[in-house]
């Protein structure tokens, strides 16, 4: 699909942003800590950097990678430009129609505690976070996409999991997670 657009294919450009612009935006969505205009802004901006050098363009690997990789660095100077107010992130996945009212509710604060948290953590470990258990990214992918070494990932993940493990037993009153 590259060749094509790299040839001059709009249509498969148009494919190829149809495929990926909800995977890339909810990254956005989430690393700006749901700001949900601001994620829409920096997904079109990944799309038009990658059509911009689509030309320099050689896949090794997957292209969803190498378009986090764009995600990652636009969102990084974003926020080296401004730093926006911290918004909740809103529930994306559905809830089974199936489960009682109370297990709804208590299942929609578990996920809003666990977004809490993960919007409280540094910029560096909140990317990780993402990447490995939203995205379901092994550690090497995560280096290359973060420009960082795996023992630099595989640190920024122990110590994000440790702070998020300790929002989340301070969120319970105290219980270990």
């Amino acid at each position: 699909m590259i060749k094509k657009i790299q040839a001059g294919d709009t249509g498969a450009f148009d494919t190829l942003v149809r495929k990926y612009y909800r995977s890339i935006y909810q990254f956005c969505y989430r690393r700006l800590n749901g700001d949900a205009d601001t994620a829409a802004d920096i997904t079109q901006d990944v799309f038009l950097k990658l059509l911009e050098n689509i030309q320099a363009v050689r896949m090794l690997g997957k292209f969803q990678n190498y378009l986090l990789t764009i995600a990652v660095n636009t969102c990084n100077n974003y926020f080296k430009k401004e730093k926006p107010a911290c918004v909740d992130l809103e529930t994306l996945e559905m809830v089974d129609e199936t489960d009682s009212s109370l297990e709804k509710v208590i299942r929609k604060e578990s996920r809003n505690a666990v977004r809490r948290a993960v919007n409280e953590l540094p910029d560096y470990q909140k990317e990780v976070i993402i990447l490995r258990f939203y995205y379901d990214l092994k550690i090497k992918e995560i280096a290359a996409i973060t420009n960082a070494n795996v023992p630099t990932v595989k640190s920024r993940l122990q110590q994000g999991l440790k702070k998020l493990q300790r929002y989340l037993a301070d969120f319970k009153g105290g219980d270990t997670v």
